[in-house]
């Protein structure tokens, strides 16, 4: 009988997944409703992945493509993460469907030899129609600028969102210049109403004509994103030239 794998948490077993990553991936934490996005570092293929303690319904449902994603981005390969031994009568279901499980172990019996999860990854040099069958989207994810530093698989998680990085990259435009205007918000594509007459005081008028500064109450983006604000403000010199200051 295959061992079971113990796991306590969706987020412990992704933990010991990312951390035995083989080279050449990267890894994106809670991105885009997926618990993680792979991406081949040679040519950017992506695996979305939902991570699951138990093969369910619930996780094949988001795993799977829907109707109305047909025409959207999305990743190349559809992925369920599962500890080792809980294969079920759901396999069949996910091989119809073209999703492809990954089982995961929480010790594997050589662990020099012995891997730490199967099937492997998908070899660029090395065509495989049995596992990670790739869906050709019509356009893969947009990915953010900088790697989410966030735990996979917990439960309500917090996300950088492509929101969540326009409004960090405003807060640093008025940490540096002190105000921005409305034209700022348009070329980054924020909503200025939210910031400027949602009654939450995010922001007050500044002291010229068309200049806003942070109100009492302007959110802090820096909290829970300490290190990807930080990578924001190296990366200033790069996204600020698409804006007009």
């Amino acid at each position: 009988m295959k061992r079971k794998a113990k796991f306590q948490t969706e987020a412990e077993m992704c933990s010991v997944f990312l951390k035995n990553l083989p080279e050449g991936w990267t890894a994106y934490p809670e991105w885009n409703n997926w618990d993680i996005v792979l991406v081949r570092d040679c040519d950017g293929f992506q695996i979305g992945i939902e991570a699951k303690l138990r093969l369910n319904a619930k996780v094949i449902n988001q795993a799977a493509e829907q109707a109305y994603q047909i025409a959207k981005p999305g990743p190349d390969c559809r992925t369920i993460l599962i500890p080792e031994g809980y294969l079920n009568d759901l396999t069949s279901i996910c091989s119809l469907l073209n999703l492809q499980i990954i089982e995961v172990t929480d010790e594997p019996r050589n662990t020099k030899y012995d891997p730490w999860f199967r099937p492997a990854l998908p070899n660029p040099k090395r065509r495989s129609f049995s596992s990670f069958p790739e869906f050709y989207p019509v356009e893969r994810m947009p990915l953010p600028e900088v790697v989410p530093t966030v735990d996979a698989g917990k439960p309500c998680p917090t996300r950088l969102t492509e929101w969540k990085i326009k409004a960090i990259k405003l807060s640093i435009l008025l940490d540096k210049n002190g105000f921005v205007t409305r034209k700022i918000f348009d070329e980054l594509r924020l909503s200025a109403t939210l910031f400027l007459y949602s009654n939450k005081e995010w922001m007050r008028r500044g002291r010229s004509k068309g200049q806003w500064r942070a109100g009492p109450n302007f959110p802090n983006f820096r909290q829970g994103f300490e290190t990807n604000y930080a990578e924001l403000e190296q990366l200033f010199p790069d996204w600020s030239q698409q804006l007009s200051l």
